[in-house]
């Protein structure tokens, strides 16, 4: 698999090169706390999840300022948020950028939505677009949870018909992906030599999260394991053994998705949980080893913790 090697950027997180011709040339994987508290615990929900979220992309956003200068040079007229409908939502990089850069972040936005054609295989259709504030020249941001990569190639699809329509240049693409498939990202290097047919200069710049997992037979679950397609730093590696149980051997790291539904996870909580609880009852009967069932038990506990937290009535905060 990709040869993975570590470089030394400013930033309080570890960052890797991942070398694999399948993948964008500028593919590297971020482990940073943040994003383990995402993936390590399926718990984490809501309002926690986007605030988690949100210093992510903060911290995706100084390595890419730290790892090419040149983007210390742009202004907000050359820069833009593409959002896909409704994932890039959770990441907050508006917020994010208004933080790091005091500006506004200007945003596109087009709403790609997935459809399943058989077994695993997904396509997507757009049914919202609106770039008013596509830059010429300029560098793309966008950020998004990716499986099959079905929404964002149908997404890529539209912003470069887009900026040929208008004559446009454009620079780079700075991709963040707090989970991501090997399988989907690999579909980037396809639309990196689509976009340099007219844009010789282009580049996409990846960046994932904690490691490239792989992709469940059913075309959503990103596993911490499978053979031939996840790529897991050491310490990734590490994190997962101490809190699932062995890598190599244990049921939880090649059964238990790292993400789940991002936009249940992000804007319906109670039924991401509600799936959680369905795979912890399921998960129950399948796992042989204690590890997974002592770590299943205790997800159900926090869990249903969790559904009541939610469901109990809201309570107006008092003035300082």
């Amino acid at each position: 698999m990709g040869g993975l090697k570590g470089i030394d950027v400013p930033i309080d997180a570890n960052v890797y090169r991942v070398d694999h011709p399948e993948l964008p040339k500028n593919t590297h994987i971020i482990c940073m706390p943040q994003a383990g508290k995402i993936l390590y615990n399926p718990v984490v929900c809501g309002d926690e999840l986007q605030g988690l979220s949100l210093e992510c992309s903060k911290v995706f956003l100084n390595a890419a300022w730290s790892m090419l200068p040149g983007l210390g040079r742009l202004s907000t007229r050359d820069i833009c948020e593409i959002v896909v409908l409704r994932g890039s939502l959770g990441y907050r990089f508006d917020a994010a950028f208004g933080q790091l850069f005091k500006s506004y972040l200007p945003r596109c936005f087009v709403g790609a939505k997935r459809f399943r054609i058989s077994g695993g295989e997904f396509g997507a259709e757009v049914t919202y677009r609106n770039f008013d504030p596509l830059p010429n020249n300029g560098v793309l941001l966008t950020g998004d949870t990716i499986a099959t990569g079905a929404s964002l190639s149908r997404t890529l699809a539209e912003v470069r018909d887009e900026l040929r329509r208008r004559d446009y240049e454009v620079r780079k693409l700075l991709v963040l992906s707090i989970a991501a498939s090997f399988k989907g990202c690999s579909r980037l290097l396809w639309w990196e030599e689509r976009f340099r047919e007219w844009w010789p200069d282009f580049r996409i710049h990846l960046f994932v999260a904690e490691a490239l997992f792989g992709l469940a037979e059913n075309g959503t679950d990103l596993l911490f394991r499978k053979e031939g397609e996840a790529i897991l730093p050491d310490e990734t590696k590490e994190r997962v053994s101490r809190l699932y149980g062995d890598y190599e051997t244990g049921f939880l790291p090649s059964n238990i998705c790292a993400i789940f539904d991002w936009g249940d996870r992000n804007f319906k909580p109670e039924r991401h949980l509600e799936d959680v609880l369905k795979f912890v009852r399921s998960s129950l009967k399948a796992a042989k080893d204690k590890k997974s069932k002592e770590v299943l038990r205790r997800v159900e506990r926090e869990a249903r913790l969790e559904l009541k937290r939610l469901n109990r009535q809201l309570v107006k905060a008092s003035r300082p």
